[in-house]
């Protein structure tokens, strides 16, 4: 009976002992391994992950994977990236931010990017932060105001501050003339 629910939670949930193959891509001589393989501009390049993804633009190939923590607050199965291009450059991840000359994006799915203020800000949940009682697909928040961004979750703006929770179970609370988050 063990060996069914360790067999089951395997194909449930993919290692890099059971991702699929990976696919190999050759071009302008050269060759690459890996996973959405984007051949451009005399160059090929792979994701290293199932999950990651490629793209080609400006004469550049940005490829992306989620990180190895991103891999194991998913589940082993995280969603698929995103790859967005602007301004000359290539980011992939997730919520992806194109603004200012900037493209950036988050590494977790979980994650969030703002543009405010004349820059791009992402910001990721610490894995330390997390306990049982969070839920692990909760997506953070950024917010703006007073010419400060911060992220995190139940974000209040007030008195010239801009705080959030780190975690997804926290709150904000403004009360007498401050903000109080709760962890």
């Amino acid at each position: 009976m063990l060996a069914l629910v360790v067999a089951a939670l395997l194909v449930s949930h993919p290692t890099p002992n059971n991702w699929p193959k990976a696919d190999c891509q050759s071009a302008f001589g050269k060759t690459a391994c890996g996973y959405d393989c984007t051949a451009a501009f005399g160059d090929v390049r792979c994701a290293a992950t199932p999950f990651g993804k490629c793209q080609a633009a400006f004469g550049l190939i940005g490829c992306g994977d989620p990180s190895r923590r991103a891999i194991r607050q998913a589940g082993g199965s995280p969603p698929q990236m995103q790859c967005t291009a602007a301004f000359g450059k290539v980011a992939c991840g997730y919520d992806c931010t194109a603004a200012f000359g900037d493209v950036r994006c988050s590494s977790a799915p979980n994650g969030r990017c703002e543009a405010a203020y004349g820059k791009v800000t992402c910001w990721e949940p610490d894995e330390g932060e997390r306990r049982d009682d969070d839920r692990s697909d909760e997506k953070a928040q950024c917010l703006s105001q007073y010419g400060k961004t911060t992220c995190g979750y139940g974000c209040v703006a007030a008195y010239g501050e801009v705080k959030c929770a780190k975690r997804p179970s926290g709150t904000c609370t403004v009360a007498y003339g401050q903000i109080t988050c709760s962890d």
